[in-house]
């Protein structure tokens, strides 16, 4: 039976023959007494180390997911001022193609999207009377729920830290 000595810091098999021989346990090497019930400590750092990559990759999955609309619809925007037409379809389409799966799947963290991307096509539209002023209004909605997030967790975070 292994038992294990806390001042050697050493495990040690000791053949045990009857249950008193449990309460006379001697250490090998520094001849203290070993408890009856020790066990060798559970080297946890291997185990955390690993839940600490599992969160890590989790939190960067996330914020990739949080700044991904963001990015494509600011590389919209700009491709509309630039007047890259494609660039601006390929970008607004990704975006509302992503909004769609994610909604359909059940994962959408923007759940007032089904109401202000449509609303944000209109706007754009009636303001640019075009395709391409609809597909700016999508992106500036992304962006702009975006920047309001990260405005609203900006000030969550001063207000708790006081």
């Amino acid at each position: 039976m292994n038992r294990y000595c806390p001042k050697c810091q050493k495990e040690f098999d000791f053949q045990i023959r009857s249950s008193s021989d449990l309460d006379n346990l001697v250490c090998p090497e520094c001849g203290g007494k070993i408890d009856r019930n020790s066990r060798k400590p559970f080297d946890s750092s291997s185990r955390d180390k690993t839940e600490t990559a599992i969160g890590m990759a989790f939190f960067t999955l996330t914020r990739i997911n949080y700044f991904f609309f963001s990015a494509v619809s600011a590389i919209g925007i700009v491709a509309f001022f630039l007047h890259w037409d494609k660039a601006l379809y390929i970008t607004t389409g990704i975006c509302l193609a992503l909004f769609l799966f994610q909604l359909i799947k059940g994962t959408l963290f923007f759940r007032t999207g089904p109401f202000f991307i449509p609303l944000g096509a209109v706007a754009g539209y009636f303001l640019f009377k075009s395709i391409r002023g609809a597909c700016l209004g999508v992106c500036i909605v992304f962006v702009a729920r975006n920047l309001l997030w990260n405005l609203f967790f900006w000030i969550l975070g001063k207000i708790t830290r006081v």
